[in-house]
């Protein structure tokens, strides 16, 4: 347990379990009982920035967000590497109106964190409410179940694994299908081999691969990426299933829709403005999934229920 005042640099893989070379948090400081700091590093030649490696990727804040979480829960609160985060909803707001690197290195910073809620179940942390500000860069929340080993497992007892057989896809991420108006139906293309999404084992699909589709189609229709996106995981996303992709454009943003045999497993509403932000929208009752290591919170005893990404 790490106190007040405390600067830690943490071993990578509390905020990474596979690859450190993917961690963006090398340390954390406890501020209070409630507030942190996180040193994140977003490195320009990480492959979601490229083909325009000047501009940081929402995902990419996105995942710094997850992992400092992690890092906090794990090596700062003590939690173990043996639980699951998973979360039910993740939102990031950009303060720039074009978020760009520096000329050399990476984009650097101290990430205030806050668990603004932490509920818990016989004494030990289940819900937690996170909230984050990079000064200046970004702002974001996330709301995410801790859950032990065994009761994830539980969740996801008839999940199918990733196996040692890799589906490489070398269509695109978003495959349009139809366009009627302002509503486009997709299909999601799923690159097993992908180094981001798929660098660890995984029972489900990776939330964070959800998320940023949804950035992915902002992007395609307003020619640049949202500065506002809130994602919801209402179910977990079953690995080779066909994932169908719904989004309704409006003059600012899109709305958007993931399915697998009709049923939703993720929405997310993007926003381009500068001004006010577009009110979160809160998931539904049965929301409660994408696992910040590995997937969403769920009902123990249920399989059709979904984690985030996980690192």
């Amino acid at each position: 347990m790490i106190v007040a005042g405390d600067v830690v640099l943490i071993d990578r893989s509390a905020a990474h379990r596979s690859t450190r070379s993917e961690s963006l948090v090398w340390a954390i400081e406890a501020v209070s009982e409630t507030s942190w700091r996180a040193d994140v590093e977003i490195p320009r030649s990480h492959w979601l920035c490229h083909p325009t490696p000047d501009r940081v990727p929402v995902t990419l804040l996105a995942e710094a967000f997850r992992q400092a979480g992690m890092a906090i829960c794990v090596a700062g609160l003590g939690m173990g590497q043996s639980v699951h985060f998973v979360v039910s909803s993740m939102t990031v707001r950009v303060v720039p109106e074009s978020l760009r690197f520096p000329r050399f290195g990476a984009l650097e910073g101290t990430l205030d964190v806050r668990f603004a809620g932490v509920k818990h179940r016989k004494g030990i942390p289940h819900v937690l409410e996170v909230e984050y500000e990079l000064p200046g860069i970004a702002s974001g929340r996330v709301d995410a179940r801790v859950l032990v080993d065994r009761d994830y497992r539980a969740i996801r007892r008839n999940a199918a694994a990733l196996d040692d057989e890799v589906r490489a896809f070398g269509g695109e991420l978003i495959e349009p299908i139809a366009r009627e108006a302002d509503h486009v139906t997709a299909r999601l293309g799923v690159d097993e081999s992908d180094p981001f999404f798929f660098d660890h084992p995984v029972d489900h699909l990776p939330g964070m691969l959800l998320l940023h589709s949804a950035a992915v189609v902002h992007e395609r229709e307003h020619g640049a990426p949202p500065r506002f996106l809130t994602v919801a995981f209402p179910a977990f996303g079953e690995l080779r299933a066909e994932t169908v992709v719904e989004a309704a454009i409006s003059t600012h943003g899109v709305d958007t829709e993931f399915t697998q045999d009709g049923r939703l497993i993720a929405t997310a509403t993007t926003d381009a403005r500068t001004g006010a932000w577009p009110e979160t929208k809160e998931p539904g009752p049965t929301a409660s999934k994408i696992s910040i290591a590995d997937g969403p919170g769920a009902d123990p005893g249920r399989s059709d229920q979904h984690p985030v990404p996980g690192p």
